[in-house]
């Protein structure tokens, strides 16, 4: 554990995705006893790493960061589920796998796709879900047969954290624009000569707000980017103007679905869907976004607590009046989170103890959700929240 203090975060990170991959498929021809042995050492990790003391921030950002080894543990469990006892049966080939080659390079594989992972720097980590598995192998193969992805659906889903969170697995530096409809080709042109040199990935949030001539016009730029990146070409011309390309570039867009109370959105030209693999962004898993989350943020009883606070937002968007200010998603959800943790750290520091106990977390708890939520509430929903606060968190003080 002291090579938290020592080494960098990335370097970190990457080492524990080689040597979960590793240990993984050494265990695998064990069958089970072997995958539930890694299991237990991956909950040991676990429980050092939600024990380890983060007064400098530096540290704390680098224990959130690897604390999400939780997704280690899921997939362990899904090759138990599945009895899986060999490294080409699909419920391993589908997991996003880390391989140390001889000259010290990193390769990925998952399912078909072989990619290559570069340094990009620190950044947030997204929660593993299986939703967030699903749109990870849709983009990857996209990827390797040169494609674009497409993530779409409702607002809150995870489509465009889901892209920068791929990207920071790949070591890539994502850079998200917001489009509108004074966007024109031109300017998108420039910024497409600006990623493929530069190997970054360029990712076009509410891609479908551009006016439908110029996205006939963008499509052009990009089947012509495409068919470079397939054809490993040196070079392509964009804008009229020729330019050096870079393998590991790469384009996407995500969209809110055209009509359904999204307004100023446009369907997208046939001919600029075929350029994109999409994947339809359903709900979060709120149980299991929480859960993690609770876990990064130092809480020894996470598993409880987070299916108790996920009912509460549940109960309340039912329950409670259809006020336009109101927010039950998972943005609101994130907040309440953080909020905890900062009041769990500050508590840990008064006390001078890594475990507090669970009521006393539970409290902490509630005390983040009603700072964060009764001062939106009207007077009636206000009672009404109370009671359900009451009703699922049984016995607590406040």
């Amino acid at each position: 554990m002291t090579d938290i203090e020592r080494l960098p975060l990335q370097v970190l990170c990457i080492a524990q995705y080689v040597a979960f991959t590793r240990e993984c498929e050494a265990a695998l021809p064990g069958g089970k006893p072997a995958l539930e042995k890694l299991k237990v050492s991956l909950f040991q990790r676990l429980g050092e790493l939600t024990s380890y003391p983060t007064n400098v921030p530096l540290s704390t950002l680098k224990v959130k960061a690897l604390v999400l080894l939780i997704h280690n543990m899921d997939v362990v469990d899904q090759l138990l589920k599945a009895g899986t006892t060999w490294p080409k049966d699909w419920q391993w080939c589908k997991q996003l796998c880390y391989y140390l080659n001889q000259n010290g390079a990193v390769t990925m594989l998952m399912v078909s796709a072989e990619l290559d992972y570069t340094y990009q720097g620190n950044a947030p980590k997204l929660v593993h879900t299986p939703l967030t598995d699903k749109c990870y192998l849709t983009l990857t193969q996209a990827m390797f047969m040169g494609y674009g992805g497409n993530p779409y659906g409702p607002a809150g889903t995870g489509k465009t954290e889901s892209v920068k969170a791929l990207g920071n697995a790949f070591g890539r530096q994502v850079l998200v624009f917001n489009c509108d409809e004074g966007i024109d080709s031109k300017s998108m042109g420039r910024i497409f000569v600006g990623l493929v040199k530069c190997s970054a990935w360029g990712c076009f949030h509410e891609f479908n707000r551009l006016l439908p001539d110029q996205l006939s016009e963008i499509s052009q730029q990009i089947q012509i980017i495409q068919g470079a990146i397939k054809g490993r070409e040196p070079q392509c011309e964009v804008n009229g103007t020729q330019t050096s390309v870079d393998p590991n570039a790469g384009i996407f867009v995500t969209l809110n679905p055209a009509g359904k109370g999204y307004g100023g959105r446009s369907k997208l030209p046939d001919n600029l869907k075929a350029l994109f693999r999409a994947i339809s962004m359903a709900k979060p898993d709120n149980d299991l976004i929480s859960e993690v989350m609770m876990y990064s943020e130092g809480f020894k009883h996470a598993k409880a607590l987070s299916v108790k606070l996920v009912a509460i937002f549940t109960l309340s968007k039912q329950l409670l009046s259809p006020q336009q200010h109101y927010d039950w998603g998972l943005r609101a959800l994130k907040t309440i989170l953080s909020s905890s943790g900062q009041l769990l750290a500050a508590e840990k520091k008064q006390q001078g103890t890594l475990d507090l106990g669970q009521p006393v977390e539970e409290t902490i708890l509630i005390k983040a959700l009603r700072i964060n939520t009764v001062e939106k509430l009207t007077h009636s929903d206000t009672e009404a929240f109370n009671a359900l606060v009451g009703d699922v968190f049984p016995g607590a003080t406040t």
